[in-house]
């Protein structure tokens, strides 16, 4: 792909994430980014068919951001348990900065299972490996023994997902995505977690 259109298509997901972010996918039209671009709807549309591709490629663009910080703070980190709460500060603020966004991916999600689990599943995938990555700096430290990276990184990250299920479940509503004043109980809950289950590797 020549490089200008990279820079257009980057562009194009920066405008749109905040559009999506400030006002919500439902209250967005392409219309409205294009406009914010100063680019044409025609051209708009070459790149992304319709909203749906748009908002799902906006969705990846902030999950690889997300993903980049905090691989860019891992050498900062010297023991396992600090490396993995720092992870998950980071994508509990990145939750909290694009809350329309992402509130809008649980709807369609419980929408649309499978077409949603097709195009965000793979970036999902790759939290986990950022996950065995993290769990591969314990290891090495001798802080923790694991025999499988693989397999005990995505036990660490379908339980952490798992508490937040856990305390959504808890409220008397029907939405699977955290209130704004959920968050902070989440995280806290998640880190006492993974005290638990890291305290259950140590040699």
């Amino acid at each position: 792909m020549p490089k200008n259109v990279d820079i257009k298509r980057a562009k194009i997901l920066d405008v749109a994430k905040k559009r999506f972010a400030h006002f919500g996918m439902a209250k967005t039209t392409m219309a409205e980014i294009a406009k914010d671009l100063s680019f044409s709807k025609a051209l708009l549309y070459y790149y992304f068919p319709d909203k749906h591709s748009l908002y799902t490629a906006v969705l990846g663009y902030v999950i690889n951001d997300m993903m980049v910080k905090v691989d860019a703070s891992l050498s900062k980190c010297i023991t396992v348990e600090k490396a993995m709460n720092h992870a998950i500060e980071l994508r509990m603020e990145m939750l909290r900065e694009n809350y329309n966004l992402f509130e809008y991916s649980s709807s369609l999600f419980m929408q649309n299972p499978g077409e949603m689990s097709k195009s965000v599943g793979p970036y999902f995938e790759k939290i986990k490996e950022q996950d065995s990555r993290i769990m591969e700096i314990g290891v090495k430290n001798g802080e923790i023994v694991v025999d499988d990276l693989n397999e005990t990184s995505e036990l660490m990250s379908f339980a952490l997902m798992g508490m937040r299920t856990g305390v959504l479940s808890k409220q008397v509503n029907d939405c699977l995505f955290p209130s704004p004043d959920e968050f902070e109980l989440i995280l806290t809950k998640q880190k006492k977690l993974l005290h638990i289950f890291l305290r259950g590797l140590r040699p």
